[in-house]
């Protein structure tokens, strides 16, 4: 009896430390897989971490479209495309007349050129006020004309005479040149007997080359080689195509401008001569105005370039 008594609280003894082991187990398994569970959610809450939002580009500001109208569909002309025909306006006979005169044609608000004619009572006064108030300044040579030495026809003091030697001509050019200070081309005043003439024209443009000037052919003389020779020599050239003045009624002045402006657009460019008339400078101060736009006002010098 006390063998079996034994035996069987052994068999009771082990039963308990197995369920005893058996509950440690489970609870050892029961920590273990909380720890697991909470190393397998630590990497969700990393990634439910907001984050920063990349900065959008500013946009920049939208202009307003301009509104469109008649002219918006039309694609530009070929006129108004192309340039605007060069105009070049030259006045003469500057240094008689009084610098108030001067002045008020200066005042122009255009480019263009003066020639002045030496040993004249205003000559220097005049070729400074035109250089001060922006305009180009050129010698008018003294040339004798066809009927000298009968009324109307006097060219002046030391002009060029067809009956002087070849060294007289060329001094009284230099001489001329020397007078008008500032000046940076020539073109002839009267000269109907010299102009046609090509000897007595080389010895007058070999000395206006020396000086580095340009040349215009004012065509007092139809049959005229003076431009000729002169793009012959390789001296830069123009020629007058109209004179404005010769009639110096208002209504006469206008048509001869007109006609100025029509060759200006049919061949690019033209040269008109006026004279410093008072009432040559009223009408300038007229037809000028109202001529913008249509032509771009050039000198001399810039139309031979």
């Amino acid at each position: 009896m006390a063998a079996g008594k034994r035996k069987g609280s052994s068999t009771l003894a082990l039963v308990g430390w197995a369920l005893l082991m058996l509950g440690l187990g489970v609870g050892a398994g029961v920590l273990l897989g909380q720890q697991g569970c909470n190393r397998r959610e630590a990497p969700a809450k990393r990634e439910a971490a907001p984050k920063p939002e990349p900065k959008k580009p500013e946009k920049k500001p939208v202009e307003p479209k301009a509104k469109a109208g008649p002219d918006a569909a039309k694609p530009p002309s070929p006129e108004t495309e192309r340039p605007l025909p060069r105009f070049a306006l030259v006045i003469d006979d500057l240094g008689y007349m009084q610098p108030e005169v001067v002045t008020r044609l200066c005042s122009l608000p255009i480019p263009f050129s003066v020639a002045v004619l030496p040993y004249q009572e205003y000559t220097r006064e005049s070729a400074d006020i035109a250089h001060r108030l922006g305009k180009e300044v050129m010698l008018h040579l003294p040339m004798e004309p066809v009927g000298y030495p009968g009324p109307g026809r006097d060219p002046g003091p030391y002009a060029i005479l067809y009956n002087l030697q070849e060294s007289e001509i060329r001094r009284r050019v230099r001489m001329a040149l020397d007078e008008i200070p500032h000046r940076v081309g020539v073109n002839n005043h009267m000269g109907s007997r010299i102009t046609p003439d090509r000897a007595r024209m080389g010895w007058v443009l070999q000395e206006i080359k020396a000086r580095k000037c340009f040349f215009v052919d004012s065509r007092t003389e139809k049959d005229s080689v003076a431009y000729d020779v002169a793009e012959q020599m390789g001296i830069p050239a123009v020629q007058r195509r109209v004179f404005l003045d010769d009639d110096k009624a208002f209504p006469e002045m206008e048509k001869q401008w007109d006609r100025a402006l029509k060759l200006a657009e049919k061949e690019g460019s033209v040269l008109i001569i006026g004279h410093i008339y008072p009432e040559t400078v009223e009408a300038l101060e007229k037809l000028v105005s109202r001529s913008k736009g249509q032509v771009r006002f050039v000198t001399a010098g810039q139309l031979v370039k």
